[in-house]
């Protein structure tokens, strides 16, 4: 037994001396390196630039070469007049192709002359871009520059404005929703299942959203007509709310669906602290539907060659000639093609300013058709 034991410790050196020998044996083995990539432009364009024929993946003649300490790889080629298609190919194969949008549809080129372009493939999104090189006239001059002259409005070209309903955007405070009105939806003009009705957005939503829509890079709101509007016009089928802002009765006072005079004094005050300017878009070629013609039945457009324009007295008058001038006097009942009424005692004094109430102050000729003189 004792012998036996003896054996074990002889054994265990041996094996001690063979594992670092064996070791080193296999450290000393050099790296396999992985091979090179390559990258290669090929379409029906490498024929005029030295390869053997178009499509060709392993023509080496159009590889292109990688960008020191990038993931691009480029090239500068100069391409004869003419219409092409083209991408890249990876490792002289079709097993990976990109075109220019890093799918695999093949791009487009068109050249009417010899033209250098500079060929960039980046590995990462795979895109491939192709630049123009030496184009004539890149030189600007003297009287480029005159053609080129600052805008009027310089200031306000330079915004990024982002274009919001608020009705649509977000609904800050629900209690405002019915914009202070009871009823049904006819009645207080919200449906958020209707497009055509307010769905419940205000100024506290946008207000509470500012810091998105400053990250979209936004450095101005133009907000959609924000005024108090008829809450619903129309009748059946045809009937539709003003969340839109568009049937302004009040133009002093923001739309209570919207919120309040505060709520935009908070916005505006927000919003220029985070560095942005707020637009009102205000409606000033029309108002609320508050006025309907007396006469029965429809009320096509009449225009000013058949049914001109009258003075108080009876006189015909082109109103084109008081431009810049005032009007004469007029008569509801003697002036216009249509004789303009109020639909209830209450549209008589419903609009702010009060002067908006004055029916004379507008065309009183039916319908637009959009087309002609009252296409506006």
């Amino acid at each position: 037994m004792s012998a036996r034991r003896a054996r074990v410790p002889a054994v265990l050196a041996a094996l001690a001396l063979v594992a670092p020998l064996a070791l080193a044996s296999l450290t000393a083995l050099p790296a396999q390196a992985a091979p090179a990539r390559t990258v290669t432009l090929v379409g029906s364009l490498q024929s005029e630039l030295g390869c053997a024929s178009d499509w060709q993946p392993d023509c080496a003649t159009t590889d292109l070469v990688r960008d020191p300490g990038a993931s691009t790889w480029s090239r500068t080629v100069t391409v004869p007049a003419g219409t092409y298609e083209y991408k890249v190919t990876l490792d002289h194969a079709w097993d990976e192709s990109y075109g220019p949008d890093g799918s695999g549809t093949n791009g487009p080129l068109v050249v009417a002359g010899d033209t250098r372009l500079r060929v960039v493939y980046d590995e990462e999104t795979h895109r491939t871009t192709l630049t123009p090189q030496d184009l004539p006239g890149s030189k600007v001059t003297a009287a480029d520059r005159s053609l080129a002259r600052a805008s009027l409005r310089a200031g306000l070209t330079r915004e990024r404005f982002y274009f919001l309903m608020a009705d649509r955007f977000a609904n800050g405070s629900t209690a405002n929703d019915q914009g202070g009105l009871t009823g049904g939806r006819l009645e207080t003009g919200l449906d958020p299942s209707d497009k055509g009705f307010y769905h419940g957005g205000d100024l506290k939503g946008v207000t509470q959203r500012l810091d998105y829509i400053k990250g979209l890079g936004t450095t101005a709101i133009w907000l959609t007509p924000s005024f108090k509007n008829r809450p619903v016009q129309g009748s059946g089928a045809n009937a539709s709310a003003g969340y839109h802002g568009y049937w302004i009765t009040d133009f002093t006072q923001i739309d209570p669906h919207l919120g309040t005079n505060a709520d935009m004094k908070t916005l505006v005050d927000e919003a220029h602290r985070k560095g942005m300017k707020v637009f009102f878009d205000i409606i000033t070629n029309h108002t609320a539907d508050v006025i309907e013609p007396a006469e029965p039945g429809d009320h096509p457009y009449r225009s000013k060659a058949e049914f001109p324009y009258k003075m108080a007295d009876g006189t015909e008058f082109d109103d084109r000639d008081h431009l810049g001038k005032p009007f004469p006097e007029l008569d509801p009942k003697t002036s216009f093609p249509y004789t303009p009424t109020f639909r209830t005692p209450a549209d008589a004094e419903v609009k702010v300013p009060a002067w908006l109430n004055d029916p004379t102050l507008y065309h009183n000729r039916g319908e637009t058709t959009y087309v002609g003189e009252n296409a506006l």
